[in-house]
């Protein structure tokens, strides 16, 4: 048997991204989450428990990403920013204007008395400590939109391209938006996520298109970035003039 028979059929070898690759990263930021939580549970401080939650979250997601990484062969996800992709901030913008407008005649039918409930929004719009709202804007305008396209069109996004670009689109595009149901909460749940998902859907689509035609996620990152950006600015305002 040659040298390169020995390494192919080695079990240690290097692997593409797997499906399986994207569960663990996910299950590791709901265990950084759970882990870096309890000293603010402890110390009974809400605020203090939603960001450590956070903090947790994002560096569980990127503990797991760089230990699978080491074993691949295709270790790039192509995370690559250039100058130009602050451009997609404004698109970003633009966009979530343009869902929000679509998806508005059916909001206000099953909300007359004002937006779905959704967890994550109600926790910006209802902080009291500048240091959480802080927080909070922060994650959702730079540090979500990173490790979501790194987890979604990064990870799951090669996963699911050995099947062909479009099921690649489609699929990590419905998981996007499937995975935000987590977020809306118990009250009114399926009359919220048919406010609230299709509009994820149609983005997941976007960035996944985006990512395939530039070949790295900077593009993405960015318009994800200014989708999240209007949507933190207006949950800062009163909800009167909202």
């Amino acid at each position: 048997m040659s040298r390169s028979d020995s390494v192919v059929g080695s079990p240690s070898v290097n692997r593409s991204w797997t499906v399986i690759d994207f569960v663990l990263i996910w299950l590791g930021g709901l265990f950084g989450s759970a882990l870096l939580a309890t000293p603010g549970v402890l110390a009974d401080n809400s605020d203090l428990t939603i960001i450590l939650a956070l903090a947790g979250q994002y560096l569980g997601n990127l503990a797991v990403f760089l230990l699978l990484r080491r074993r691949k062969e295709e270790r790039e996800v192509g995370f690559r920013i250039e100058a130009g992709d602050f451009f997609y901030v404004g698109l970003g913008l633009i966009f979530q204007i343009a869902m929000a407008l679509l998806i508005l005649p059916l909001a206000n039918l099953l909300f007359p008395d004002g937006r779905p409930p959704q967890e994550i929004a109600e926790t910006i719009a209802e902080a009291d400590s500048l240091l959480l709202q802080t927080s909070l804007v922060l994650v959702a305008v730079v540090i979500g939109p990173i490790a979501e396209e790194v987890l979604f069109r990064g990870v799951l996004l090669k996963a699911f391209e050995r099947r062909g670009e479009i099921f690649a689109v489609v699929a990590t595009a419905f998981i996007f938006s499937a995975v935000h149901i987590l977020g809306l909460g118990t009250e009114d749940i399926w009359k919220s996520a048919l406010v609230v998902l299709p509009p994820l859907f149609i983005l997941g689509l976007v960035l996944a298109r985006l990512t395939q035609r530039r070949g790295r996620l900077g593009p993405a990152i960015f318009l994800h970035s200014g989708w999240n950006l209007l949507a933190a600015f207006v949950l800062l305002l009163p909800s009167d003039l909202v």
